[in-house]
Parts: C-alpha cells; structure tokens; sequence
C-alpha cells in the first residue's frame, strides 16, 4: 500500500475496525506495516483511538447482573494444564503429497487462524514448487539439508518467510525433515 495524502472512506474504515480490533489477523499485520509509511492512517488510528476513549468514558456506569459476573471469571479462568495438542512421536500418518519425494504429517491446525504445523519429508531430489504465503511461514530444519532460492538451509536452522511472499521451488540434495507452520491458504504459483 502506498501512503496516503488524505483520509478517505475507505481509510477511515480500515482504521476504525483496527481500532476496534475486528481486522483479521493479516488485514491487521499488512495494515500495521502500512502505518509506518502513511502518516494520514496514522493520524486517523490516533482520532479513532480517541473517539473509542470518549465513548468509554462517557458510558454511565451499570452494576452487572452477578450471573454476568459469575459467567465472565469462569470464562477467564486459567485453562485446564492439558495442551491444546499432544502428538507423540509414533503418532499420526505420513500421507503422500501430489508432488514425488514429499509426504507431509500434520501435527496441529488453527482453524481460527488456518495456521497449520507439520512436519515435511522430503527425498533426495524431490522439489516442492513455487507457492505464495498467505501467512507467516516458518521453517526450522530438523534433519538434511534444503535449498530455497538463493540460499541452502541445513539441520539447526531456521527461517521465516512473510504473507504475500512468494516462494521459488524448494529442492534438497540430500533430503530433509522440516518442521513447518505455514497458513492453509498458501496457494501454489505453478
């Protein structure tokens, strides 16, 4: 996004939903970077900030019912200890991927988010073709090595690619295990 040179509509829209939190994620993060170069948006987020301020502190005060009270601590409570996820290491299938030399083993998947992390076996060879990040992709190298682009990544290292990215096709010689998060709506470019 180009910066702006005076508020418009649509400015306006964008900010205020920030200001109140209802951008997706990655409307959020795009529009956040955007800040840094706009002053104009800037200057809305600042206004829309402080008209939120205004309403709060102009709402009367009510006492709650206290069933609302009762449902809003147990709501907040500290979760159970339990994981979210537990997948031990002779759990879940690997499953064939339609590219030769590539299975992946999914380990846990964010439908909020459509963050998903796996792991990814690739075979000497094998190539995983060109994609576009809808997300934050995050690479950590657990075994072999892997070539992506203009560099070689090997076992210890790690790597993370941004949304709206894109990704030339990753190749290994001497095959590899990643672990990978990347978001489920990553779009392959070939």
């Amino acid at each position: 996004m180009t910066p702006h040179e005076t508020p418009t509509d649509e400015v306006r829209d964008v900010a205020s939903l920030h200001s109140l939190g209802l951008l997706d994620p990655d409307e959020a993060q795009r529009f956040e970077v955007h800040l840094n170069a706009c002053p104009v948006c800037k200057s809305e987020l600042r206004v829309c900030g402080e008209v939120l301020a205004e309403v709060a502190l102009s709402t009367p005060q009510v006492r709650p019912h206290p069933r609302v009270k009762e449902e809003l601590l147990r709501r907040t409570q500290a979760p159970s200890v339990a994981p979210a996820a537990l997948v031990r290491a002779g759990e879940g299938e690997w499953q064939a991927t339609p590219f030769p030399g590539v299975e992946i083993k999914q380990l846990f998947l964010d439908p909020a988010t459509h963050s998903v992390t796996s792991l990814v076996r690739m075979r000497p060879g094998a190539v995983y073709p060109p994609h576009r990040h809808a997300g934050f992709e995050h690479c950590y190298v657990i075994e072999g090595d892997v070539q992506s682009s203009d560099h070689r990544l090997f076992a210890g290292d790690y790597e993370v690619n941004a949304p709206n990215s894109d990704h030339l096709p990753i190749t290994t010689t001497h095959g590899c295990l990643l672990l990978l998060t990347y978001n489920q709506r990553d779009r392959l470019l070939a």
